[in-house]
């Protein structure tokens, strides 16, 4: 393989990768609120987002595969980090206007990586599988917001 197709398929992986981190930080986000929602509602939403979130990983994990790489949680200092903002922000305020609030900021960040992302990695010829998928993920994260607001 030349340098350029390794330059272009180590590039695909990076675009591959951060889908994956992303939707596992969702996952997880989900998972950690989850024992603190206590209205039924929200909590099937946030099920249902949370079965979303797993997809994409799993299919940006399969992607991966195909090329030969591993997917990557995001490191340990960044997951124990998120993990204790919403531990601490749930023990100050767990009312479902707060959770939804706490879900609609990290989707918004979801979306704001995912066109970031999009926009740095496009110009320079990911594949249009590799996109697709980053665009999906951000029409989800665009649905999920819309369905929150009305738990605010």
């Amino acid at each position: 393989m030349n340098a350029t197709k390794e330059k272009k398929a180590a590039d695909e992986a990076l675009f591959l990768g951060e889908i994956y981190k992303n939707a596992k930080m969702g996952a997880d986000s989900i998972i950690n609120l989850l024992p603190h929602v206590k209205d039924d509602g929200l909590r099937s939403m946030m099920t249902l987002q949370l079965d979303g979130y797993e997809k994409y990983a799993s299919r940006a994990a399969k992607a991966l595969a195909e090329r030969g790489v591993a997917a990557k949680e995001e490191n340990i200092v960044t997951r124990l980090s998120a993990r204790m903002g919403m531990a601490i922000n749930t023990m100050i305020d767990s009312t479902k206007s707060h959770i939804a609030e706490m879900m609609i900021e990290g989707s918004n960040m979801g979306i704001t990586d995912m066109i970031k992302l999009l926009n740095e990695h496009e110009p320079r010829g990911t594949s249009k599988e590799a996109a697709r998928l980053a665009r999906e993920v951000v029409v989800f994260e665009e649905h999920n917001l819309e369905m929150l607001k009305r738990f605010l």
